[in-house]
């Protein structure tokens, strides 16, 4: 070709015109050829996304985090069959409603597609924008909330779009914020001085109110689980002389609100083979669990207030949902919420008694309930109106057993830690399944399974397996 430029330019002959195959370079080293100056044009649709988070960092649980994401045709062709998915990041939770497109408010089921499958949006007219923007809850947790849009379209190429990651704010959580203040309270003679907080650094709250019934019923149920940790074997010190005191009148008995459970060891082999076993457990039996370890006596073991009695009443409702599962029916969750038959309102405190120990048959677990909880029972009881599914499992992570009456501390310490973090996971499920249940409101949804929660609860039972060993 180079050769056949040359003879045609020493014979005179005019330069042909340019086609398609040839490349610019070879127009552009013909001697006595002038090419103007020309710029690639785009032939196609070109989507340019954009994906911004309001606050954008340092967020706390409780939080709400708008989401806006643009989406523009920068291309001179019309980009068809457009579908946008933004999976929700794990450690969040959808604020129904929030969801708009193009400034219009859209269904939850358009949230629905848009967190799942992807919604479609159709077709966007060259230099045309889409926009949406939607509302998150912040759960609890310590892993940044990392969201990555997905857009797909059928004769477009796709710009940005890349992770966004907000990060949570570096401090201690509520559970141990509150168990940090507790402790300068009782061990720090100086004065707690109050900080204050910058305004522009004030988490943002918008909780209604059904789900601030289900964070306070979270909190009441976690608040007073403490870490037990293992004592220290004591210094030996010499006996000091004795010293004549004066009689001490007596102490008088301390009085709290505490409750009782067992489980033996049936019952314990049942759940082992329900979470070890081959088929892959659901949401449904974790709430089967929880019922179990829910502790409703007295000391005695005597049902005052009708506790126990409304617990097993609960297991029953759970037990019909699993058989209707296996016939197939699929009813709504309503048909499954049962009746509230405890007398909440004769809950008082008395004195402290010694309960019951652990032997090598049975498992002696105990709760104590303090004011945040009784708060949550009271409400609980006044709304009897209201009482549904959810309420009935609040209820239940109320009671949860914290401890085990153990002498073994380092066995008990063991229970009393995994019991803890057993409840922790059932609260955040528990919120999971208060959204959830906005939107499909069958029994399909206690048929999901956690893996979370499934890792917690086995090593809670291998902890009490290990406690009733002798």
């Amino acid at each position: 070709m180079r050769l056949l430029e040359l003879q045609r330019a020493s014979l005179g002959l005019v330069a042909p015109e340019r086609v398609a195959w040839e490349s610019r370079y070879a127009m552009d080293s013909s001697p006595g050829v002038d090419v103007e100056e020309e710029l690639p044009v785009a032939q196609s649709a070109v989507l340019a996304i954009t994906l911004t988070a309001t606050p954008p960092g340092g967020v706390i649980p409780g939080t709400v985090v708008t989401y806006a994401l643009s989406l523009v045709n920068d291309g001179v062709q019309p980009a068809a069959a457009v579908v946008v998915g933004v999976p929700l990041p794990g450690g969040v939770s959808y604020r129904l409603g929030s969801l708009q497109v193009n400034g219009r408010p859209a269904s939850d089921d358009a949230a629905d597609e848009l967190f799942g499958s992807g919604l479609k949006l159709g077709a966007v007219a060259p230099g045309a924008r889409s926009t949406l923007l939607w509302k998150v809850g912040v759960r609890m947790g310590t892993k940044p909330l990392v969201t990555i849009p997905q857009v797909r379209a059928r004769n477009a190429a796709v710009l940005g779009g890349g992770p966004l990651r907000v990060e949570r704010k570096a401090s201690l959580g509520a559970f141990s914020g509150e168990l940090a203040a507790a402790d300068r309270v009782l061990f720090e003679a100086k004065p707690l001085i109050p900080v204050e907080i910058p305004a522009d650094e004030l988490p943002i709250y918008e909780l209604d109110a059904e789900e601030q019934i289900v964070f306070e019923a979270a909190d009441a149920a976690l608040s007073d689980a403490v870490v037990r940790e293992i004592a220290p074997e004591p210094v030996l010190q010499p006996e000091p002389e004795p010293v004549a005191e004066l009689p001490r009148e007596p102490e008088p008995a301390r009085q709290a609100v505490i409750f009782y459970g067992t489980l033996d060891r049936a019952t314990l082999a049942f759940f082992e083979r329900t979470f070890n076993g081959s088929k892959e457990p659901t949401i449904l039996q974790h709430c089967i669990f929880g019922s179990a370890l829910a502790c409703a006596t007295d000391a005695g073991g005597a049902d005052t207030i009708g506790l126990r009695a409304h617990l097993a009443a609960q297991s029953q409702i759970l037990h019909r949902v699993s058989l209707h599962e296996k016939l197939g029916k699929k009813e709504p969750i309503t048909q499954y919420s049962g009746q509230l038959l405890a007398q909440i309102d004769a809950i008082a405190p008395s004195p402290v008694q010694t309960g019951r120990g652990t032997n090598a048959d049975r498992l002696m677990l105990a709760n104590e309930v303090h004011e945040p909880g009784l708060a949550v029972l009271r409400k609980i009881a006044e709304e009897r109106d209201r009482w549904d599914f959810i309420k009935a499992r609040q209820l239940t992570l109320a009671l949860q057993a914290q401890r085990i009456l153990l002498d073994d501390d380092a066995r008990g310490a063991a229970v009393d830690n995994a019991l803890r973090a057993y409840a922790q996971h059932s609260m955040t499920v528990l919120q999971k399944l208060f959204v959830r249940l906005r939107i499909d409101r069958t029994t399909g949804v206690l048929f999901q399974p956690d893996l979370a929660l499934d890792a917690a609860a086995r090593v809670l039972l291998a902890a009490l397996a290990a406690a009733v060993q002798n």
